[in-house]
C-alpha cells in the first residue's frame, strides 16, 4: 500500500488523490489505520464522472446521481453508456504527505523527525553507517542545487542515499556524479503484518547502498557491526583502536607487545575482555572471534578489511 502511494505521488505530485476504485483492494484494518493516522485523508465524494469516450454531448462531465444504495452517471445521448457506480467508487482520498513520510521514518528507526529540505525531497535521518538517508517523491524534479543541499545536510560523512520510486536518466547521472546512492522504494519499504502494513528493511538498504560492514565511533567508544552496536569500556577501547590502526596499515596484524603497551596487561587477557564485551551486545562466541581473529604466533587482527570500515568522529 505504501509503495502504491509513493508511486502515485511520483506520478501526480504531492496533491495526488487516490480514487475509491484504486483504494478498494486495500480496504480493511490496515487501510483504516492509515486513515486514522491521516496518511490518507478522505475527501468529499465525487459529484461528477468523465463523459463517454468520443461523446458529442458537449458536457465536460456527467453528474452523479443517487439511485438507492448505488449511484449512476448517465450519458444524455446513449443510455447504453450509462454507468452504475458503487458507493466505494465515488470515494476519494488525499495523501497526507507529511504523515506518510513521518510513518516511513518511524518504521526506519530514525531518531529525529523527517524534514523537507527542498520541494519533494525529505531527509529521513542518518543510518548507523553515518549515511544520510533521503526520500524523493519525484526524482525527475530534482536538480543540481538539490543535490548540493543533500551533500550539505550529510555533513558528518558526506555520504548519502536517496530512496525513490522513479528516476530519470539525467537525475541518475547527477546522483552518480555526486557519489549519492539511489535505492528503489520497493527494495526497502516492504509489506508486513503490522499496524500500517509495511516495514523499513534497513539490511536491504545497506546491501543496496554498499554500506560499510563495520562503523567505528571513537568519541563514544562504540562500534556498529552486523546491525548491532557495541559500546566498549573506556579502559579497553584503546586496545580496539590499536587493532583498528593496524587494519588501516600495510601489516594488518597487531602483535602482543603492540596491544600490551596500552595497559601493560597480557594481550590474550585484553582480547578476551574485548570479545566478552562484544558477546554482551548479543553476538555469539564465534562471531566475537571472527571480528577479532587470532593469527597464531603473530598476534591478532580485525576480521574486516579496511575498505569496509567507516570511522566517524
Amino acid at each position: 500500500m505504501i509503495t502504491t502511494l509513493l508511486t502515485l505521488l511520483s506520478e501526480a505530485g504531492d496533491e495526488a488523490v487516490l480514487s475509491g476504485s484504486m483504494a478498494r483492494p486495500y480496504f480493511g484494518p490496515v487501510f483504516n489505520r492509515l486513515l486514522k493516522a491521516r496518511v490518507l485523508v478522505e475527501q468529499t465524494p465525487l459529484e461528477d464522472w468523465d463523459i463517454c469516450n468520443g461523446c458529442e454531448c458537449g458536457m465536460f462531465a456527467r453528474p452523479i446521481t443517487p439511485e438507492g444504495d448505488r449511484f449512476r452517471a448517465d450519458c444524455p445521448l446513449d443510455a447504453a453508456r450509462d454507468i452504475i457506480l458503487e458507493r466505494d467508487e465515488i470515494r476519494v482520498f488525499e495523501v497526507g504527505v507529511p504523515n506518510l513520510i513521518s510513518e516511513i521514518a518511524t518504521a526506519g528507526g530514525f531518531d529525529d523527525p523527517p524534514a523537507e529540505i527542498t520541494k519533494g525531497l525529505w531527509r529521513l535521518g542518518e543510518a548507523i553507517s553515518g549515511r544520510g538517508i533521503y526520500l524523493a517523491l519525484n526524482l525527475q524534479l530534482l536538480d543540481r542545487s538539490s543535490l548540493i543541499a543533500i551533500i550539505r545536510q550529510s555533513y558528518k560523512t558526506g555520504r548519502a542515499a536517496i530512496i525513490t520510486q522513479n528516476a530519470s536518466s539525467v537525475a541518475t547521472q547527477w546522483l552518480q556524479e555526486a557519489g549519492i546512492d539511489q535505492v528503489k522504494a520497493s527494495v526497502v519499504i516492504k509489506p508486513a503484518n503490522n499496524r500500517l502494513g509495511f516495514e523499513f528493511d534497513l539490511e536491504a538498504l545497506d546491501m543496496a547502498t554498499g554500506a560499510p560492514e563495520l562503523v567505528v565511533r571513537p568519541n563514544v567508544a562504540q562500534i556498529e557491526w552486523h546491525g548491532r552496536s557495541v559500546t566498549f569500556s573506556h579502559q579497553i577501547f584503546p586496545v580496539f583502536q590499536r587493532l583498528l590502526e593496524k587494519t588501516m596499515s600495510r601489516d594488518r596484524i597487531a602483535s602482543g607487545p603492540f596491544l600490551e603497551s596500552t595497559t601493560g596487561r597480557e594481550a590474550k587477557d585484553l582480547v578476551r575482555e574485548l570479545r566478552d564485551q562484544i558477546k554482551a551486545a548479543g553476538f555469539s562466541d564465534g562471531e566475537s572471534k571472527s571480528l577479532i581473529e587470532l593469527v597464531r604466533s603473530r598476534g591478532y587482527r580485525l576480521g574486516v578489511d579496511a575498505v569496509n570500515i567507516l570511522v566517524i568522529g
